[in-house]
């Protein structure tokens, strides 16, 4: 089977788009939980913080805008790995320090309540899969019903996985409240 012909690889691209979709969008509408999210990272200064976090914000709409309309270019993927790297060096940085219990930031399905060396795992599987997609040049034509379905499949896939971790919370919970009873 050719990788351009496959619906894994369309799915897969999916849910790379509606990470950063929903990453995004998580960060537009946690603003101020995301810049005290930075200030966790070491930046103090409030001018920088606006600054990083425009950056932030514009280039993940633009690697959703990207991969929604032409899949992986050399220009999205020069921000995905960008982005992704500046991302694992400030995790790294501060696991290096000791500072893993703060909120990661990254918002949306991948946000995690403590740093670990496996966020920066994820973010190198990323940027690898992202370079695949862009040397088989592959790109997903969401006008189809077939692709429009994947679409919607992707988002309960990812919503599933949301339950779970919030499930995983509320057990959590759970046992810290019957630990005392």
């Amino acid at each position: 089977m050719n990788f351009n012909d496959s619906m894994f690889a369309d799915f897969l691209l999916t849910l790379i788009l509606l990470v950063f979709l929903y990453s995004l969008i998580s960060k537009i509408i946690h603003k101020s939980k995301y810049k005290h999210i930075l200030r966790n990272y070491g930046i103090k200064n409030n001018n920088l913080i606006k600054i990083v976090y425009f950056f932030i914000v514009l280039s993940e709409g633009f690697i959703t805008i990207s991969l929604f309309l032409s899949g992986v270019t050399i220009y999205s993927l020069v921000t995905i790995s960008l982005l992704l790297t500046i991302f694992s060096v400030f995790v790294l940085i501060n696991l290096f320090k000791g500072n893993k219990n703060f909120s990661c930031g990254c918002g949306g399905i991948l946000e995690n309540e403590r740093l670990s060396y496996w966020m920066v795992l994820r973010n190198v599987v990323i940027i690898l899969i992202a370079l695949i997609f862009f040397k088989t040049k592959h790109s997903v034509n969401y006008l189809t019903v077939q692709n429009l379905v994947l679409f919607f499949i992707g988002n309960i896939f990812l919503i599933y996985i949301q339950i779970l971790k919030e499930l995983k919370k509320i057990n959590e919970i759970m046992r810290f409240i019957f630990k005392y009873i």
